[in-house]
């Protein structure tokens, strides 16, 4: 898993336009991934990875992508959690691959304004540059 976390300042398209990035190196990879809004600012970007790969050995893997993404624009990317240097960029967060780390899980409405729910989405409907908040209790995601 990799969250796609912008930081003050970051345009949407740019957002949803990285995740594009992040799936197209994804594939190179040979893995099939699938986003997930996350209810607040972000997406998720999930994809499936040999079974038998120890904790450190998913969040190396999944830190090597993120800095690959990170180098083709340094001034936009950062794999540095830290919130200062987060203003007009995104936080490609690997970390949540750690064992003992967690992400929210689909179908979890989240504590915001609004009860926005984190859920699954296609493609396209990132193409089309759905909102991650786009879905909450009025207007749940449809499975």
């Amino acid at each position: 898993m990799l969250d796609l976390d912008p930081g003050e300042g970051v345009e949407w398209a740019f957002v949803t336009d990285s995740a594009l990035a992040l799936r197209d190196t994804l594939k190179a990879e040979g893995l099939n991934s699938w986003p997930k809004l996350t209810g607040g600012k972000g997406i998720h970007l999930m994809a499936p990875i040999d079974p038998d790969l120890k904790h450190d050995e998913a969040r190396d893997y999944a830190k090597a992508i993120a800095q690959r993404l990170a180098a083709t624009n340094p001034s936009k990317f950062l794999v540095t959690a830290d919130p200062s240097a987060r203003r007009g960029k995104i936080f490609i967060d690997y970390l949540r691959n750690g064992r003992g780390n967690t992400a929210v899980g689909a179908f979890s409405p989240r504590v915001r304004e609004g009860f926005p729910i984190a859920a699954p989405v296609s493609w396209k409907q990132v193409e089309s540059g759905i909102r991650p908040d786009a879905f909450n209790m009025q207007n749940p995601p449809r499975k």
